[in-house]
């Protein structure tokens, strides 16, 4: 059933009731974590009821298949990282599919390890309590995959995954299965899965050319002043957010005069996964409406577009220049 947006609990707007989906407000924004109660949350199916007794069954290319308990991985070292999590269609605005939060679980890599994969192990299939299923590459589960029991220092509440979740550090969140009950360990990818989640661009001559989405693109939001604000005319501060899942923040930009001209913002990084906090002071002279552009680069020299390339045809990786209009009084 879908609603029209409003707010609940002060800074969500909820877009859907079954499934779940609530936005956040960036703009809303105390200090670098979003608060769990303003964390967003895009479910794919309705929150299946807790479970009294869980387990995660391991299955498939495996010497050691099996269920196992919370019991069965305590000896693993269990750690927290801080790492933004956002939904592929999150738009490029200051309000959407995207938070920041502190994660704390075991490495999945090694929770594999206990069901001796094979050689042959090259996929995991997912597969969380509500329906939900997806197919992750291994290469992905070593990097720096987690099985997640808690966010923002208080165990995970239903609507993020209770008891624990998949989590991919870097990467969209349509691979963070929440509410993991099963694991197929695989040597192919997750039948008639291939069409989901996918980047289409026109191909040459005709056609429509599909490949897997990349890790989370490098993006930049303002979220003061915020789009159809009123300014006084000189001196103003300018706040936002910058991300990438390839790498560290390097430089954020502003722009007044479409883009001619560049300011370097200062930046308040954070660790690896988590997003950079920047300010800007400008001087707005002319009265009347203003443009404020903004653009982030990360260490690997990828820069946000200025636009939408036209080729794509999918709704994923929005990670264009954020514009604010603003009038200058």
């Amino acid at each position: 059933m879908l609603l029209s947006a409003h707010l609940v609990r002060g800074e969500r707007h909820v877009v859907s009731v079954n499934p779940l989906e609530v936005e956040s407000d960036l703009t809303s924004l105390e200090g670098r974590y979003t608060a769990l109660e303003d964390f967003y949350v895009r479910n794919h199916h309705e929150t299946p009821p807790n479970s009294a007794r869980p387990f995660l069954r391991l299955e498939g290319e495996v010497g050691k298949p099996g269920r196992l308990t919370p019991a069965d991985w305590t000896h693993l070292k269990k750690f927290e990282i801080g790492a933004v999590l956002e939904c592929a269609g999150n738009p490029s605005t200051p309000s959407g599919l995207v938070s920041n939060g502190i994660w704390a679980g075991w490495s999945l890599s090694e929770i594999i390890q206990l069901a001796r994969p094979s050689r042959a192990a090259s996929f995991l299939h997912l597969f969380g309590r509500d329906g939900y299923a997806r197919s992750v590459p291994m290469d992905r589960v070593r990097e720096a995959a987690m099985l997640v029991t808690n966010l923002g220092a208080r165990p995970l509440q239903p609507d993020h995954g209770a008891p624990w979740r998949a989590f991919f550090p870097g990467w969209y969140g349509m691979d963070s299965v929440k509410w993991l009950d099963r694991i197929i360990v695989s040597a192919t990818p997750l039948a008639n899965h291939e069409s989901e989640y996918v980047e289409m661009r026109l191909g040459a001559p005709v056609g429509v050319v599909r490949r897997p989405l990349p890790r989370v693109q490098v993006k930049s939001v303002i979220t003061s002043p915020t789009d159809r604000s009123v300014v006084p005319r000189g001196g103003i501060e300018v706040r936002g957010l910058a991300w990438s899942g390839e790498s560290s923040i390097s430089k954020v930009q502003l722009s007044t005069d479409e883009g001619t001209n560049w300011r370097d913002a200062d930046l308040s990084p954070g660790s690896r996964y988590e997003w950079v906090l920047w300010r800007a002071s400008l001087e707005l002279s002319r009265l009347g409406g203003t443009e404020l552009v903004c653009r982030a680069t990360d260490s690997n020299g990828h820069t946000q577009p200025e636009w939408r390339t036209a080729e794509r045809l999918d709704a994923y990786g929005q990670n264009w220049y954020h514009r604010v209009r603003v009038a200058v009084v």
